[in-house]
């Protein structure tokens, strides 16, 4: 078993490349700049805030943004980010340019068109989607390698097209600009391991298991007039409490580490928790102190999550 172990020091060093412009941080004699960034949900795209201080050029909406940070000179690529949406702030003395971005680029949002031979394997429709959108297939992890016999035809956004080959595989994807990772819960032979001496700040805080109160509608049949049967059902099951199963089983909060994303395998060394996890959830704050923010779900010993829930498979393009 091998760990990748990570030793966070400072001075902290982060920048951004504009549309191909590196903007040092105010620590590297840049100008002072805010992030906020978190991972999507499974399927989705990550969201981020950039908030840069007195830059004299204006960014524009489509522009792109590539986020570099680490410790002294072990700084590292972590992701690429569209402007879908910006605002123009004066604070006291500073001007503020605010930028709502996607982890989504021009890339990942192309019209990808494709029609493969029968008998293709989901791995090799894959590999034709990301080359028709021009991004990195740097790892593919597939539970479920099918055999589309009648082919793979798509026209279609390329991301939706990758989203549903994905889940056809029983497997999971995370993108991260314009490099797609593909994983399952199984991954254990390499493991990022976290302790307090290795970036860890705090003790893993576990999730409650959350209880949602659900409002239960019965349709209305054309108005016609109420039974006392209906009254009885509307008065017991007006409302109901269920308990929803949990993304995750702890919050882990870190120093931020560039190589980090959803689906890596983190083995967490602290008081009172320790063992494999797999991160669900990445959130990563930078401006005056510096912060991550994992949230995981244990592992059991064949590599599944604990409560590993039954994943749906759609097999429409075989």
């Amino acid at each position: 078993m091998d760990f990748i172990a990570n030793r966070p020091i400072f001075p902290r060093n982060s920048y951004l490349i504009i549309n191909g412009v590196k903007l040092d941080d105010h620590n590297n004699d840049g100008l002072k700049f805010d992030v906020d960034v978190k991972t999507g949900e499974e399927g989705k795209v990550g969201v981020g805030t950039f908030k840069i201080y007195n830059l004299s050029q204006d960014i524009e909406v489509g522009s792109e943004i590539e986020l570099w940070f680490g410790y002294a000179e072990d700084v590292g690529y972590y992701s690429k980010y569209e402007v879908i949406k910006k605002k123009r702030i004066k604070e006291s003395s500073s001007f503020i340019q605010e930028l709502t971005c996607s982890e989504r680029t021009k890339n990942s949002s192309k019209i990808v068109s494709i029609s493969l031979d029968g008998n293709t394997r989901i791995s090799e429709a894959i590999k034709e989607v990301t080359k028709e959108m021009g991004i990195n297939l740097i790892s593919m992890e597939l539970n479920k390698d099918k055999i589309y016999t009648n082919g793979f035809t798509c026209y279609s956004q390329g991301f939706q097209e990758l989203r549903e080959l994905v889940q056809d595989s029983e497997s999971k994807m995370t993108l991260k600009g314009d490099d797609l990772y593909i994983y399952t819960d199984k991954q254990k032979d390499q493991a990022i391991y976290l302790s307090f001496e290795s970036g860890l700040i705090h003790n893993p805080e576990a999730v409650e298991q959350q209880e949602k109160e659900v409002k239960v509608n019965k349709k209305s049949d054309n108005k016609k007039e109420k039974s006392k049967k209906d009254d009885k059902w509307e008065n017991e099951q007006k409302k109901k409490t269920i308990k929803e199963s949990n993304k995750y089983d702890y919050t882990i909060e870190c120093f931020p580490i560039h190589y980090i994303k959803k689906g890596d395998v983190v083995y967490i060394e602290s008081d009172e928790v320790s063992g494999f996890m797999q991160v669900e959830e990445v959130s990563v704050s930078l401006s005056d102190s510096w912060n991550m923010k994992l949230g995981v779900k244990v592992m059991k010993d064949d590599g599944k999550h604990k409560d590993n829930s039954s994943k749906n498979s759609k097999n429409k393009k075989g």
